[in-house]
């Protein structure tokens, strides 16, 4: 690797994985739709548009399994996918990981997913120097998680810092979840 090619990954991923988030600043949709086409674990590509998700809730998160607020929320996340699923609510974890090859990171995320029982679909978003690249419409990143619920329509309802689990996280994003669902 090049060495300002090693400069930006560094750069990138000191900005992703260092940086809290700014108070009051979130992370902005550019337009009202969230578009990915992106692969499962299993190298299958999975796409936004696609019939899997059409009509539900999603609940996006932009994760890395190197980054601790994120895998703090991974039970909350289950809980939901579980409690929520019939009524139509679909949890979509995209993971930026360091630097590996394709195979060798979903690999890594494959055995993160069974050693931490994650219930929900996990897509591989490539290496954090990819971000941008993945998910060019998103603006005002300041580092992971980031959440976003999206209605049934396909439309970004919220965006936002995640800071890891914590009670009032967990309420606040289960009532705004039961309002989309209209579930009591």
């Amino acid at each position: 690797m090049s060495t300002s090619r090693t400069a930006v990954v560094v750069l990138v991923f000191a900005v992703l994985a260092a940086a809290q988030p700014v108070a009051g600043k979130e992370p902005v949709v550019k337009g009202d739709r969230l578009v990915f086409a992106l692969p499962d674990l299993d190298g299958n590509n999975v796409e936004s548009a696609d019939d899997v998700f059409a009509g539900r809730v999603l609940l996006v998160t932009l994760w890395g399994t190197w980054c601790p607020p994120c895998v703090s929320e991974i039970p909350t996340l289950n809980d939901l996918q579980r409690r929520f699923a019939a009524a139509g609510l679909t949890v979509v974890a995209i993971a930026f990981e360091k630097t590996q090859p394709a195979a060798e990171r979903r690999g890594h995320l494959q055995k993160f997913v069974q050693q931490h029982e994650i219930e929900y679909l996990v897509l591989d978003g490539g290496d954090v120097s990819e971000f941008a690249q993945a998910l060019p419409m998103l603006d005002d990143v300041k580092g992971l998680p980031i959440e976003i619920v999206i209605d049934r329509a396909g439309v970004v309802v919220d965006c936002r810092n995640g800071y890891g689990y914590n009670k009032s996280w967990a309420r606040k994003l289960e009532n705004r979840l039961k309002d989309l669902l209209a579930v009591e």
